[in-house]
């Protein structure tokens, strides 16, 4: 993965996982319920490795995802490189350039042969990292939608990025525009 810029996909990554998997989100917008996705799942489809990786590792991703949510909430870029720096930490991340399948020269920053779970970790830290150097913790949010806190990264140009997704921004605008016409109409 190229980590240049906060629109990178290891960005994505940390930002699906958080809002996958993260407890916080949920309890920020209202809901008490546990995530249930797989985490083997989760990294195949980000084409990440997942061997040996089953449903028992799911507490663990949990707690990755809470750990990370925490930058988008604390608003305080040095909190943010704390918390980012703790995870490369404990993911045992060792830069290393790599040439490999095709590719150019490029810069690993897990272990050669770290566990899928560890190189999930340094990934995504490595993606918010890149993100935190480039826009600082201004670029981290959360979801304005109705009962959604979802993560995100803003890449717009203005930094004014309210949503995590266009469905959450479309029902929101819906709901203000409803609620200003019952407003308008004759009682």
């Amino acid at each position: 993965m190229k980590y240049e810029h906060y629109s990178d996909p290891s960005v994505g990554i940390a930002v699906d996982l958080i809002n996958a998997f993260g407890t916080a989100p949920r309890a920020a917008a209202g809901h008490g319920d546990e995530p249930v996705g797989d985490p083997a799942e989760f990294l195949r489809g980000h084409g990440l490795d997942d061997t040996g990786v089953t449903s028992a590792d799911a507490g663990a991703v949990r707690h990755l995802a809470d750990q990370l949510h925490t930058i988008f909430t604390t608003g305080d870029d040095a909190a943010a490189v704390e918390v980012i720096n703790r995870v490369l930490l404990e993911a045992g991340a060792r830069p290393r350039v790599s040439g490999h399948d095709g590719y150019d020269w490029h810069v690993h920053y897990d272990a050669a042969g770290a566990a899928p779970l560890d190189q999930l970790a340094v990934t995504a830290a490595m993606g918010l990292a890149a993100a935190l150097c480039t826009g600082g913790t201004d670029r981290f949010g959360r979801c304005d939608g109705i009962a959604c806190r979802d993560a995100y990264v803003d890449a717009s140009r203005n930094n004014r990025r309210r949503f995590c997704s266009d469905g959450c921004a479309n029902r929101a605008h819906v709901t203000a525009h409803r609620a200003r016409r019952r407003k308008d109409a004759p009682q």
